[in-house]
């Protein structure tokens, strides 16, 4: 039994710092944002002469932005619920409820991969209106993104079906590299 617990913890430590790069990059690209539109600002109303490109990389800066925190934001559970019912709801009863949603989750996830391989194929022959570049380059974030929240969902539906079999109250995994009784 160890051998997929020390594989769900390894997933869960992969998850975990591909979120924390993700959150980080995404901060990262909020202040190029503000600095872009802050120039486009200053172009347009100070110097009278307006940045054509400045809502375009705006707009990809900030679509990108919303994608690569929704693995985080999902497995952290910062994500948009409606928790009134489901507090009031008996642990295995809640633990069964959301397997099944984190496997529809996880079937979404899958269907709309293989739709953003498409897209990205279809973006080399589109280019951005202002800006000198294909619209695959933003659209790469789709596929990496959707890779990533499958991995979540892997990750939340194994450690919630891990607490249904074995009675746990515990929301992580154990340590692998603790012994777990004799032998």
């Amino acid at each position: 039994m160890s051998g997929p617990i020390t594989a769900l913890h390894l997933l869960g430590n992969l998850n975990r710092r591909l979120g924390t790069a993700c959150v980080f990059i995404a901060s990262c690209f909020a202040g190029i944002m503000a600095i872009i539109v802050t120039a486009g600002v200053f172009w347009r109303y100070v110097l009278n002469n307006s940045l054509p490109w400045v809502e375009d990389i705006s707009l990809i800066l900030m679509v990108t932005m919303a994608f690569i925190v929704a693995p985080y934001a999902y497995r952290t559970g910062q994500n948009v619920a409606i928790s009134l019912l489901v507090e009031r709801l008996p642990a295995p009863f809640l633990l069964a409820i959301r397997i099944v949603i984190n496997v529809l989750v996880l079937w979404i996830v899958c269907r709309y991969f293989l739709e953003s391989l498409k897209l990205v194929e279809r973006g080399w022959n589109i280019r951005v209106n202002s800006v000198d570049m294909p619209w695959a380059y933003p659209y790469l974030v789709l596929p990496v993104v959707l890779l990533q929240l499958g991995m979540v969902a892997v990750e939340l539906i194994a450690s919630d079906t891990w607490r249904i079999l074995t009675g746990s109250g515990e929301r992580s995994l154990p340590d692998p590299k603790q012994r777990q009784g004799p032998g």
